[in-house]
């Protein structure tokens, strides 16, 4: 044991040197110009495993309209993640469960939470901590944003392994809108590939930014594009895309608004 100790002491900074290499040569791996592919292997099951994150209010309401289409036959297992507090959480997943499965079950019941239903999947609905509450000290924000990459790292686990699509297996998508929260959860998807837990075709992060912002991202929006963590960034107003493009060397696509 001292020899060891002796050896970490007298080449501490080699050490050093070298996992910072590693940690900068996986980054650029991942991130830069020739990043790996993530494109799903041919001869995976079409049977697909999506996570939604909720916001409070207007995000909410919004993730509704822009999920209402998906087919439950294609994206058989659908989670959604929330942040703690949000007392509304089940109820607006309950929501869009109801205008998913009435396309195959018009005269419904609709599946509980959880239960699987040989028509339509399943979904289950998870919570997170918040990474920030109302009048928060700014001192205690890294430390409770620490523990919310953390707490959702553990969500990201546990949905692997309650997954009916594969389980054990990551989830295929991961769709945001805005909210605080997501931006966090996105960040844990990020850092269990970054380790190479995760294959890099799976937890493919779509991004929609709120149809609220006409001329300028919101703050999640612009770190998440700044950060280069998204696969497909899009936007609904065509003057928000042209104004980016022109700007940044990260693109927007413009989607058209794509809410109902």
């Amino acid at each position: 044991m001292t020899k060891i100790l002796g050896f970490l002491r007298d080449n501490s900074v080699t050490l050093f040197c070298s996992l910072l290499a590693i940690f900068f040569l996986r980054l650029i791996y991942i991130n830069g110009p020739s990043k790996p592919t993530r494109k799903t292997p041919k001869g995976y099951h079409h049977r697909h495993h999506i996570v939604a994150i909720l916001g409070s209010g207007g995000h909410s309401t919004e993730m509704i309209s822009l999920l209402r289409d998906i087919d439950p036959t294609h994206y058989v297992h659908r989670s959604y993640i929330a942040s703690s507090g949000d007392n509304f959480a089940f109820e607006r997943a309950f929501q869009l469960e109801e205008v998913i499965q009435a396309k195959l079950k018009p005269y419904g019941p609709i599946a509980n939470t959880r239960n699987w239903d040989p028509i339509t999947g399943i979904w289950d609905v998870r919570i997170v901590p918040r990474a920030r509450k109302i009048h928060q000290s700014l001192y205690t924000i890294p430390f409770s944003s620490l523990w919310c990459i953390f707490e959702s790292i553990r969500t990201l686990y546990v949905i692997a392994k309650c997954s009916k699509v594969a389980p054990g297996e990551f989830p295929d998508v991961i769709v945001a809108n805005g909210p605080g929260t997501a931006l966090i959860v996105i960040l844990a998807s990020y850092v269990i590939r970054f380790l190479g837990i995760s294959p890099m075709w799976k937890m493919k992060v779509i991004y929609v930014e709120s149809w609220a912002r006409v001329k300028s991202l919101s703050l999640s929006g612009r770190l998440l594009l700044k950060l280069g963590l998204c696969d497909r960034f899009l936007v609904q107003w065509e003057t928000l895309a042209l104004n980016i493009n022109k700007k940044s060397t990260r693109k927007v696509e413009w989607a058209g608004i794509l809410l109902e």
